[in-house]
């Protein structure tokens, strides 16, 4: 039993013997932990929190751009929707406004739903309209030739640049926009042959060929 023992203390001693470096850098004097154990944990601890701060930061950031699209996204389509509704607003009230003759109010609303609405041609179509009411032709004419750059195939402004040359006694140019209505629209005739704005074809033998009375 004591050779056992003795045998065992022997094995014990080569061990230690084998790592004498080791025991003193992990464990201090008396056993307590050494100055290197203390360092790494430390380390340790500091990469665990710094890491978890970092994938905490990432998960916020993530969730904040998630959360944040929609509602910029409901922004656009809100804004969207006013600026429609403002336009049909102002674009209703200068038609009122202008069939009761009074064309300032009417040309300060249709000005308005243009600005929320540069492309609207409609707006741009009836503005040329009072212009032309006005004797502003230049005025007039730009705006009539702007609905038709952003809609060639809409027949009113054609029809109204009609008017607007024969008001000016350009008979060639008010008949090449009367056909080019015409050829849009056949209606046009009927309006072309009520229309006192025309007068100034009247009896021309390609305006009645064009309105159909011949």
């Amino acid at each position: 039993m004591s050779y056992i023992h003795e045998a065992l203390q022997k094995a014990q001693k080569e061990k230690d013997a084998r790592f004498p470096k080791y025991k003193k850098i992990l464990l201090g004097p008396k056993g307590k932990q050494g100055i290197f154990f203390k360092r790494t944990v430390w380390l340790v601890s500091l990469v665990v929190i710094l890491l978890a701060f970092t994938l905490y930061s990432w998960f916020d950031f993530k969730n904040k751009k998630i959360i944040s699209a929609p509602k910029n996204q409901k922004a656009v389509v809100s804004y969207k929707a006013e600026a429609f509704a403002n336009v049909a607003d102002f674009y209703e009230r200068a038609r009122y406004f202008q069939k009761i003759g009074r064309l300032k109010e009417a040309q300060r609303l249709y000005k308005q739903a243009l600005m929320l609405d540069p492309v609207n041609v409609s707006v741009l179509n009836n503005l040329g309209v009072i212009y032309i009411q006005e004797r502003n032709y230049l005025k007039a004419r730009d705006s009539l030739e702007s609905a038709i750059r952003l809609k060639p195939e809409y027949v009113d402004p054609y029809y109204n640049l009609a008017c607007l040359y024969a008001f000016k006694g350009n008979v060639m140019k008010s008949l090449e926009n009367l056909k080019k209505a015409i050829s849009l629209d056949k209606l046009v005739r009927e309006w072309a042959r009520k229309d006192i704005d025309l007068q100034n074809l009247r009896g021309l033998p390609e305006f009645e060929e064009i309105t159909g009375k011949r």
